[in-house]
C-alpha cells in the first residue's frame, strides 16, 4: 500500500438516505456522511464533546444534534451552533465514484476568521462554563485581542457534570475534568486565580483580594454559585462535604476510599447522583430527604416515583425527614433527624442546592431569587454582560424571568456575550437544556416550566421508557424524557424555534420529528 497516499472511507450513495446520515468506516477510521439535496458532506463520526457517536444523533432543520448531550453542528459545514461541545466539526473532503460517496481522511482547513470590532480588552470574572464558552467562542470568531479570566479557582476549566458521576464511581484523575490540558495558552488568555473582592459594572472594573484593579473594554459578570451549606448542628465536623468544584470531588472521592456507610443529605440532582456512583463504588447510601418523592415538584409524581424505586433497586436507601444535628466528635458518625432517627454515617455529603454570587457586584439588587436581572440581550450595563447561574433573564420560552442553574445554558450564555461583544444584535433565544445521569439512566429535561398546572406524558415512566410534556398557561413549555430521544430532540429544536405544537396536537399524537 502506499504510505503516501491518503486514507479514504467509501460508502454506498444507497447507504445514506436522502436527508439523513450515515457512518462509514475502514479500519480504526470513522467518518459519518451526511447527504440532502446538495449533495454528500463528511465529517468527524464523533462529538467532539464527550465523543458520543453522532449517527445516532438526529438531524432537525439543518441542524445535527448529539445523541447525549444535544451539542448542535450545522449539517451544511459542521460548524457549531450550541454547546457543550465548544468546537466545531471537522469536515472531509468527499467525491462521488459511481455509486458510491468517498471521504479523504485529509481534513479540509477551517475558514480564517478575523473579528471586526472596537473592543481590545475583554475582562471575565468566573473560570467556569460560560467564562470558558465566551473565550472559545472569541478567539473561534477571529478576535486577537486580550482576553483575561479571573477565578478563585485554581484549576484550568473543566466539565463540573462530571463531578457527581462516574469521577465518583472509582478513584478518577482530576486532569480528566479538563476543558483542555492548557486552556489558557490554547486560547491566548490570561488566567489570574484570586478571589474578586468588587465587580463594577460602571466602570468595568473588578477588584481582587490583594487590592489589584482590573478594568476591560467589555465585562462579563460569571460568578456562578457556591453550595449552600444549611446551618446544622455538626456541619463543620470532619466527613462532612459538598460537591460543587473540582476539589470538593476530589475530596469527596478520596474520603469514599476509606468510607463504608454514606449519608446524602438532599434527594436534588447532584445528591442522587452522587449517590448512585458512590453505591458503585461499594458504599452503603442512604439519601435522606425533605419530599417523600424526589423531583415530584420538577417532574411530577409518577416521574419522581419511577426514580425512586429505580434508585431504591439499586440499593440506595431512600428516607423522608429533616436533619436535627448531625452527631461526632471531631469526625461525623451519624445523621440525627428531628424524627429521632440516628443514621450512622462516616461520611456526609450535604446537597442543599447553590447561592449565586452576587453579593460582590456593587451597585446591583439581587431579585427574590438571587440573581441580578439583564435585558433581553443579557446586558447589565453598557458593554457589560451577565451570563450563567446569577443571570434573571426573560427565558422566551415560558415567557417569564429565570435564574436556571444549568451547565449548558452557561455556554449558551457565555456565547451570546461573546457575540454580543463582536457585534452581534439581539437577544438570548436559546432553550434551555440539561442532562442527569441518575445510574444507568440518562434523564434529558429541556424548556422551563415552573408552576406547570399539568402533564402530558406518553410512554411508561415506570419502565423509565418515556417522555413528559409540561403545559403552562396553554403551552407545552418543557419536555422530561428517558429513552425518547427521536420526539425529545425534536421538541427542544421546535422550542428554540417558538415552533412547538399546542397541547392539543402532542396530546393527539403529533409527530414532533416530522415538524422539525
Amino acid at each position: 500500500m502506499d504510505q503516501d497516499k491518503p486514507r479514504e472511507i467509501r460508502l454506498a450513495l444507497d447507504a445514506i438516505p436522502l436527508g439523513g446520515k450515515a457512518e462509514g468506516k475502514a479500519g480504526d477510521d470513522a467518518v459519518l456522511f451526511v447527504r440532502d439535496a446538495d449533495g454528500v458532506r463528511a465529517f468527524q463520526a464523533k462529538c467532539p464533546h464527550l465523543g458520543a457517536p453522532l449517527a445516532k444523533g438526529e438531524i432537525c432543520g439543518g441542524r445535527l444534534y448529539c445523541p447525549w448531550h444535544k451539542a448542535a453542528f450545522s449539517v451544511a459545514d459542521g460548524s457549531l451552533e450550541e454547546p457543550p461541545a465548544l468546537e466545531p466539526l471537522t469536515r472531509y473532503p468527499v467525491r462521488i465514484e459511481g455509486g458510491e460517496a468517498v471521504a479523504t481522511l485529509t481534513p479540509e482547513p477551517a475558514p480564517a476568521k478575523r473579528a471586526a470590532t472596537s473592543i481590545e480588552t475583554v475582562l471575565i470574572v468566573g473560570a467556569g462554563a460560560a467564562a470558558a464558552a465566551c473565550v472559545t467562542t472569541l478567539r473561534r470568531e477571529g478576535f486577537s485581542g486580550r482576553i483575561t479570566m479571573v477565578g478563585r479557582e485554581a484549576h484550568p476549566p473543566y466539565d463540573r457534570t462530571k463531578l457527581s458521576k462516574q469521577f465518583l464511581a472509582k478513584p478518577t484523575p482530576p486532569e480528566k475534568t479538563l476543558l483542555e490540558p492548557d486552556f489558557s495558552a490554547a486560547h491566548a488568555v490570561e488566567r489570574i486565580a484570586a478571589e474578586a473582592t468588587r465587580v463594577d459594572p460602571a466602570t468595568r472594573s473588578v477588584t481582587l483580594a490583594d487590592g489589584r484593579t482590573l478594568t476591560g473594554d467589555a465585562l462579563l459578570i460569571a460568578t456562578g454559585s457556591r453550595a449552600a451549606v444549611p446551618d446544622f448542628e455538626g456541619k463543620d465536623l470532619d466527613g462532612v462535604m459538598t460537591l460543587r468544584s473540582l476539589d470538593d470531588a476530589v475530596r469527596l472521592s478520596e474520603a469514599a476510599g476509606h468510607a463504608k456507610r454514606v449519608v446524602v443529605i438532599g434527594a436534588g440532582f447532584i445528591g442522587l447522583e452522587a449517590a448512585a456512583f458512590l453505591t458503585k463504588r461499594g458504599l452503603s447510601v442512604t439519601v435522606l430527604s425533605r419530599e417523600e418523592i424526589p423531583f415530584a415538584k420538577r417532574f411530577g409524581a409518577d416521574v419522581g416515583a419511577a426514580l425512586k424505586r429505580y434508585h431504591a433497586g439499586n440499593g440506595i436507601t431512600l428516607l423522608t425527614g429533616k436533619v436535627a444535628r448531625l452527631a461526632g466528635d471531631g469526625h461525623v458518625t451519624a445523621v440525627e433527624t428531628e424524627a429521632g432517627e440516628n443514621l450512622p454515617a462516616d461520611l456526609v455529603l450535604i446537597g442543599a442546592g447553590a447561592s449565586p454570587e452576587t453579593g460582590i457586584v456593587a451597585g446591583v439588587e439581587p431579585d427574590e431569587n438571587g440573581g441580578l436581572r439583564v435585558g433581553g440581550d443579557l446586558t447589565l450595563a453598557d458593554r457589560v454582560w451577565v451570563a450563567g447561574d446569577i443571570a434573571a433573564f426573560p427565558e422566551q420560552g415560558s415567557g417569564v424571568t429565570a435564574r436556571i442553574e444549568h451547565w449548558r445554558l452557561a455556554q449558551q450564555h457565555g456565547t451570546h456575550a461573546a457575540r454580543a461583544i463582536l457585534g452581534a444584535q439581539g437577544d438570548f433565544s436559546g432553550a434551555p437544556f440539561f442532562w442527569s445521569n441518575q445510574g444507568d439512566k440518562r434523564l434529558d429535561y429541556g424548556g422551563y416550566a415552573p408552576d406547570f398546572e399539568r402533564i402530558i406524558l406518553q410512554g411508561d415512566p415506570a419502565a423509565l421508557d418515556f417522555i413528559a410534556y409540561y403545559v403552562r398557561e396553554g403551552r407545552a413549555v418543557a419536555a422530561c424524557s428517558i429513552g425518547r430521544n427521536k420526539p425529545f430532540t425534536a421538541f427542544l429544536h421546535l422550542l428554540g424555534e417558538g415552533r412547538v405544537p399546542g397541547p392539543e396536537a402532542i396530546e393527539g399524537g403529533a409527530d414532533l420529528a416530522a415538524q422539525v
